[in-house]
Parts: structure tokens; sequence; C-alpha cells
């Protein structure tokens, strides 16, 4: 199907959006509307990068950590800033099948000013009702701080605010120490 026979008003699904351009924009599909949104700033990049650095040299063998990987969601979808998901369901891998929520163990979203509402109250509560197990929302400013999140029976519950360096986070296979002072300095 080509892009220029989707109809821009909808309804999508999250499958229609492999025909649209790779522009550097992040599309997404919420109940049934195209969200768009553009590339993020460069400080949330910077940070975004920086932490998928630390979660990639913490995965084990049988997780990856990837930054801006599609989470289909029934016929809607997003595109989490990062996520951790189950090795053996990457394209490539075998056995293949649909990689879909429940080979996803975290999924983390970086704030920024314009993503803001959407990453504190519509994300989370989607990637819940998904049943991913662990949520992490990134704040920026006015300190950089990560903010995990454990799946219960009334949704994501809190867990410890990471600042600086030496605390932990929850991760698929256990907890993972994050050295914020080094995201921040490089």
């Amino acid at each position: 199907m080509s892009s220029t026979t989707l109809d821009p008003a909808g309804p999508w699904t999250f499958d229609q959006l492999g025909d649209l351009p790779d522009d550097g924009r992040r599309y997404e599909v919420v109940d049934g509307h195209l969200v768009v949104t553009p590339p993020p700033s460069q400080e949330h990049q910077l940070v975004a990068n920086r932490l998928l650095r630390q979660l990639l040299a913490a995965c084990p063998d049988e997780w990856e950590a990837l930054s801006e990987f599609a989470l289909p969601l029934g016929t809607d979808g997003r595109v989490p800033d990062l996520a951790v998901v189950r090795r053996h369901a990457l394209p490539g891998e075998a056995p293949p099948h649909p990689l879909g929520p429940a080979e996803f163990g975290l999924v983390v979203e970086v704030t920024s000013r314009s993503t803001r509402k959407t990453d504190l109250f519509a994300k989370p509560g989607e990637y819940a009702e998904a049943g991913i197990a662990l949520f992490w929302r990134v704040e920026r400013h006015p300190e950089l701080a990560v903010h995990p999140f454990r799946l219960g029976a009334e949704g994501y519950q809190p867990g410890a605010v990471v600042r600086g360096a030496g605390g932990t986070c929850p991760v698929p296979w256990g907890e993972v120490a994050l050295d914020l002072d080094r995201i921040r300095s490089g």
C-alpha cells in the first residue's frame, strides 16, 4: 500500500505505519488516530543514547536494549524512547514469532516539554494495560532523574527515584545500577 492512498483522517492501524516515510518524525497510532511528533531535541537524544549504552552493557544474552522500537498495542501502537525486549523474538532470531507487548520487559520514556503529559499519563496507562512489567520515566529537568515503576494490581507502582551515580532500577533480569552523573557529563 502506498502512503498516498492512506486517509490522513483515519482510522489508522499500527500496521499502516510501515507505509510512511522514514523522515525522522515519530509516528504512533492512538485510538485509530495518527500521532506525529517531531524528532526529539539533541539533549533528549543524548540522554536516551547514554542510558541505552548503560542498559546494553548490563543486558544478559536473553534480552536486548533498543531505541525507538515499535510496540504494537492491538491495532494501535507506540514507539517508546527505549525498550528492553526478549532477544529470541527479534527478527532474524529463532524461533520467529510476532513481537508483541509480552516480549517487552521494560519501556522507557524520556520526557520533553512537547510530550510531557503523554509521557506522564497516557503512555504509562497504555503500557500497564498491555501488561508490560516495568516502566521508567526519565526526567531531564530540574535535574536528571529516573522514576522506575513496577506493574502491580493497581497499575504501575513507583520505586525509588534514581539521581546521580549508584542508584538501581528494576530490569527484567533483576536490577541495574545506573550512573546518571555519567549520562549528564557524557
